[in-house]
């Protein structure tokens, strides 16, 4: 088995298609600016503001619900959230900034592959394989040449 649980296949990845290439996602404004919000199926992530991941559609859909919803706590903040990384355990969580409250515990085998970079820089002994960029598997969209019109969430408001 490969060391990263996003790609335990040999081959090639298959992709839902529908929404790769001309597909346009939807954008809402949040209190950080514009976010693409990943369309209802297991096999897209929204992966930080501008960017959806594109699972493997080789994994059964549970499995991709699982990937999916790892990628998007440790890509998209929420107020008054922040990412606590234990790099002596290899583990990571998500925290409240105010109450100190554990809001999301990362499977450690994703938290060791998606925050493999800071915990080798903070604790070299780990040796934790550090992966290769995502190519096909990430698409980014230029939001604010795409979306001039969009809904601000907080507000309710259409901006133009």
């Amino acid at each position: 088995m490969s060391l990263n649980p996003f790609r335990p296949f040999d081959g090639a990845p298959t992709f839902q298609e529908e929404y790769r290439g001309s597909y346009v996602p939807t954008v809402i404004e949040t209190a950080y600016g514009l976010q693409v919000v990943a369309p209802d199926t297991p096999y897209v992530a929204a992966a930080g503001p501008n960017k959806l991941y594109f699972i493997d559609t080789r994994f059964d859909a549970e499995t991709a619900k699982h990937v999916k919803e790892q990628i998007e706590k440790a890509t998209i903040p929420k107020p008054e959230e922040y990412i606590a990384i234990d790099e002596i355990s290899a583990t990571a969580e998500l925290k409240n900034s105010v109450t100190g409250e554990t809001t999301f515990v990362f499977d450690p085998l994703y938290a060791r592959v998606m925050f493999a970079k800071g915990m080798n820089r903070h604790n070299p002994e780990l040796k934790l394989p550090e992966h290769e960029p995502a190519g096909d598997w990430l698409v980014t969209y230029g939001l604010d040449k795409l979306f001039p019109k969009r809904t601000n969430t907080l507000t309710g408001v259409v901006n133009h």
